[in-house]
C-alpha cells in the first residue's frame, strides 16, 4: 500500500511540472483555436452551411407520404360504391402517396449552386476567424515575452543600485564621499525597486491578457518561455506593400468569402426568378377504405372483400403556372438584386480595408525598424556614458546625481530598444501574415 501510493506521489510530482512548464507560441495559438468561443461558433456556421447544402441537393429525390383515417357519418352518408344512402356509417381509409419534381424553372438547382458556394464562404470565414485569432494571439504572446525582457533590464537596474549603494557606503566609511551619497544611493536603490515592481506588475497583467485570450479561466502557474528561446532576426525579410496587397486579394480568406458571397447572391437571383416560370411534377398514390352501416338496413361488405374492390391507384403529371402571386416574386426578385448591390459594395470595402491594414503594417514596420536602429545606437552611447559616469565617479571626478542620472538614460535606452525590437518583430510577422497562401 505504501509503495503504491509512493508511485502516485511520483506520478503527480511529475504531471505537475508538466504542467507548469511554459508554453511556445504555437501551443498558445492551438489551445485558444480549440477553446475560442469565436471559432466555435464559426464551426457551428460552417455546419449549418452543410446541412443546408443537403437539404437542397435532397430536394431532388422523391416526397413519399402516408396517411389514415377514420371517420363517422350521421344521415346521408357515402357506401363504399360511392353512393349516398340514408344510414349512419364509419369509414377508414389508408393510402401512400409519392410526388416527384421534374422542372421548377431551375429553382432547385440554383439554390443547390447558391448553397454550394454559401458553404465554401462559410469555409472561408472559419479560416479568417482564425487567422485574426493568430495575430491576435501572436501580439499578446509578443507583450508578455517584451515583459519579461522588461524585467530582467529591471533587476539588472536594481542590482547596479544596490551594488552602487554598497560601494557608496564603503566610500563613506573611509572618508571618500559625503554622507549624503549614502541617502541618494538608497534612494536610487528604492527607485528601481518601484521600477521593478512596475515591471512585475505589467508582467502579470500581459499574462492575464493572453490567458484570457484563450480563455484560460485560471492562469495560476501559467508562463511562456524565456525570451533568449524566441527566436529574432534584425534582418527579416519584408515584402512590398504593392506585392502583398496583390496577394492578399488573392489569397486572404476574407476576399474568398466575399467573392463567393457574390456568386450566391447570382445564383440567389436566378432561384427567385425561377417562380416565374411553370412547374411541373409526377405524382403517384395509392389509396384504400372499408365502410360500417349500423343498421339492419344495408348489407355490410366483409372487410376482405371491400379491400380487394377498394382499392385505387392513380398516376399522373401535374403543371402548375403562375399567373398573379400579389407581386411577391417581383419585388423577391428585386431584393435579390439588392443584395448582389450589397455584397459588390462589401467586396470594395473588404479590399479597401485589407490594403488599408497591409499599408499601415509596412510603414509601421518600416517605422519600428528605424526606431530599432536609432534605440540600438542609442544604447550603445548610453552604456559607454555609464561606463566613463561610473569610472569619473570611482575617481571622485563625477557625482553620485550624475552617475545616477547616466544609469536611468541606460535603463531607458534599454527599455526603448526592446520595444523597438518586439514592435518591429511583430510588424514583420504580420506582413508575412498577409502573404501566406
Amino acid at each position: 500500500m505504501k509503495k503504491n501510493l509512493i508511485i502516485l506521489a511520483l506520478f503527480a510530482m511529475v504531471f505537475s511540472v508538466k504542467a507548469q512548464q511554459p508554453w511556445t507560441l504555437q501551443q498558445c495559438i492551438d489551445y485558444a483555436m480549440e477553446h475560442n468561443a469565436g471559432i466555435l461558433q464559426s464551426q457551428l456556421q460552417q455546419q449549418n452551411a452543410n446541412y443546408q447544402l443537403k437539404m437542397s441537393q435532397n430536394a431532388w429525390l422523391p416526397s413519399v407520404n402516408a396517411s389514415a383515417s377514420e371517420g363517422l357519418g350521421f344521415g346521408q352518408s357515402p357506401s363504399y360504391t360511392g353512393v349516398y344512402v340514408s344510414d349512419n356509417s364509419s369509414s377508414a381509409s389508408v393510402g401512400l402517396s409519392v410526388s416527384v419534381p421534374l422542372f421548377q424553372g431551375l429553382n432547385l438547382y440554383n439554390t443547390n449552386k447558391a448553397n454550394e458556394l454559401n458553404l465554401q464562404a462559410s469555409v472561408q470565414d472559419l479560416e479568417a476567424a482564425k487567422r485574426e485569432l493568430h495575430l491576435a494571439i501572436m501580439a499578446y504572446y509578443m507583450e508578455v515575452v517584451y515583459c519579461k525582457e522588461l524585467k530582467g533590464v529591471a533587476e539588472k537596474q536594481l542590482e547596479l543600485s544596490q551594488s552602487q549603494h554598497q560601494r557608496t557606503q564603503e566610500l563613506y566609511e573611509i572618508g571618500r564621499v559625503p554622507e549624503s551619497n549614502v541617502y541618494e544611493s538608497a534612494a536610487q536603490v528604492a527607485t528601481d525597486q518601484a521600477s521593478l515592481t512596475e515591471a512585475e506588475n505589467n508582467l502579470l497583467l500581459s499574462l492575464l491578457n493572453l490567458t484570457q485570450a484563450m480563455e484560460i479561466e485560471d492562469m495560476e502557474g501559467f508562463d511562456v518561455v524565456d525570451p533568449e528561446f524566441f527566436m529574432t532576426d534584425d534582418e527579416l525579410p519584408l515584402a512590398s506593400p504593392q506585392s502583398t496587397v496583390q496577394h492578399a486579394l488573392n489569397h486572404q480568406p476574407e476576399m474568398q468569402a466575399a467573392q463567393l458571397r457574390l456568386q450566391q447572391a447570382h445564383y440567389d437571383l436566378k432561384a427567385a426568378k425561377s417562380a416565374w416560370y411553370p412547374s411541373l411534377s409526377f405524382y403517384g398514390g395509392y389509396s384504400n377504405g372499408y365502410y360500417h352501416y349500423f343498421t339492419d338496413g344495408y348489407a355490410n361488405t366483409p372487410l376482405s372483400q371491400q379491400l380487394q374492390t377498394n382499392g385505387r391507384t392513380q398516376l399522373g403529371l401535374s403543371l402548375n403556372i403562375p399567373i398573379f402571386n400579389s407581386m411577391q416574386t417581383k419585388y423577391r426578385v428585386k431584393m435579390t438584386e439588392l443584395g448582389i448591390d450589397n455584397q459588390q459594395l462589401n467586396i470594395e470595402n473588404t479590399s479597401k480595408q485589407l490594403k488599408k491594414e497591409i499599408q499601415q503594417a509596412y510603414y509601421s514596420a518600416v517605422a519600428a525598424k528605424q526606431k530599432y536602429v536609432a534605440a540600438d545606437n542609442s544604447l550603445k552611447s548610453s552604456q559607454l556614458a555609464y561606463e566613463y559616469a561610473q569610472a569619473g565617479y570611482d575617481a571622485g571626478k563625477t557625482t553620485l546625481m550624475e552617475l545616477n542620472e547616466s544609469k536611468n538614460r541606460l535603463y531607458k535606452a534599454e527599455s526603448s530598444l526592446l520595444q523597438a525590437k518586439y514592435e518591429y518583430l511583430y510588424r514583420c510577422k504580420v506582413m508575412a501574415f498577409y502573404n501566406e497562401d
